[in-house]
């Protein structure tokens, strides 16, 4: 098994919880994704397969950008950010799964059913 050692960044995937940043849309699925790492190691975050008709934002307490995001982990390693599947045509089919990926790190999925509104 490998530990934190052996892999840069660890990514997790889970329903959101919490105060909403600025930004959100209320109305979309909304996932919690948690990064561990070094102390201000530059982590660059992306959305993969996201399906036609949707948009993937990931929103920090500072910006929410569309399908990736960069930043530099905090003093304390770890870093939780919001992350929203918004369906920008109706009626778009909705994705069966959510998933996450960083250089340096396994990508991380979770049912898009599980997400929060």
């Amino acid at each position: 098994m490998l530990g934190l050692a052996g892999i840069a960044l660890v990514l997790a995937l889970g329903p959101f919880a919490g105060a909403e940043p600025a930004g959100t849309r209320p109305d979309a699925p909304k996932f919690s994704v948690t990064v561990s790492g070094k102390s201000g190691q530059t982590v660059r975050l992306r959305a993969v397969g996201v399906p036609s008709g949707y948009i993937a934002s990931f929103c920090t307490n500072r910006v929410c950008a569309p399908f990736r995001v960069v930043f530099a982990l905090p003093r304390s390693g770890r870093e939780s950010i919001e992350l929203q599947l918004i369906e920008n045509v109706p009626g778009a089919r909705k994705p069966r799964m959510v998933t996450v990926a960083a250089d340096g790190a396994r990508a991380a999925s979770i049912a898009f059913a599980r997400g929060t509104r």
